[in-house]
């Protein structure tokens, strides 16, 4: 670990080949799963996730930059929620369509993947991810325009989510949805006028769930390509519909439960 007084509050940082990401999850998830360029911490860190971070760098041969607080937080201190610990690493690196079906397909079963249309927030992203790695999704799929794409804030709000969740970033969602279909998959948009009662439907197959955006919800086109549009019932609220993420956690774990056969 070495020690550094005075430094440059943009750290010889390279916004086009390299971002910053906070927080002690996020850190050592991306310790875990590549290999940051380096480490920058306040002083006077301790806990255990400050220690495996520190053992796992030493044996990635991962420089960690000790600061005083104050460099510190000239450096990092715009990250939202660093806890005194950030990392350099290079911008997240999507797939394609092709790559995202293909890793899909290879795992023992069926392959279920989600498609986010135009999802702006960059913390609904963030948190759909984190649901979507924790119930074992294989992948994601979202817009090259007009969406949150994978930046520094969906790495934190994901708590490391983001350095296992292959991402798929295509130009035309409704494209996409056309060669999912020929490759067997099937699509379920969600919608709060769906057809269907989320909990009736039948998750067990190549399955793409389809989210839709903040308020506008699933576009007309791409709704059309949904072989089904389902719904979850509000019986207790005049809302009308929950947040992106609340949904999306439902519909992923209800999905999970009848797949792995803890519901009939």
């Amino acid at each position: 670990m070495s020690r550094r007084e005075g430094t440059d509050p943009k750290m010889g940082f390279n916004d086009k080949k390299e971002e910053l990401i906070g927080g002690r999850h996020a850190v050592l998830e991306a310790l875990r799963n590549g290999k940051p360029h380096r480490i920058i911490m306040a002083e006077g860190q301790k806990g255990a996730i400050i220690d495996e971070i520190t053992a796992l760098a030493g044996q990635k041969a991962v420089r960690v930059e000790l600061l005083s607080k104050v460099d510190f937080n000239n450096a990092a201190g715009n990250i939202p929620g660093n806890q005194g610990v950030t990392a350099v690493v290079s911008p997240f690196a999507y797939c394609s369509l092709a790559e995202i079906i293909t890793l899909a397909k290879s795992t023992a079963k069926e392959p279920f993947l989600m498609m986010l249309d135009h999802l702006e927030d960059p913390h609904n992203l963030g948190a759909v991810m984190r649901t979507a790695d924790a119930a074992g999704v294989h992948g994601l799929i979202i817009p090259s325009q007009r969406a949150a794409g994978v930046t520094a804030t969906v790495r934190k709000v994901a708590a490391g989510a983001a350095e296992r969740m292959p991402v798929a970033l295509v130009g035309n969602l409704n494209q996409a949805a056309g060669t999912l279909k020929e490759k067997g998959f099937w699509l379920y948009g969600a919608e709060a006028n769906g057809d269907h009662d989320y909990y009736r439907a039948d998750y067990c197959l190549p399955l793409v769930l389809v989210i839709g955006s903040e308020g506008r919800g699933i576009s007309r086109l791409l709704r059309r390509n949904c072989d089904l549009l389902i719904s979850i019932p509000m019986p207790g609220t005049a809302a009308g519909s929950l947040n992106v993420s609340a949904a999306a956690a439902v519909l992923v774990y209800t999905a999970l439960s009848q797949r792995e056969g803890w519901s009939s």
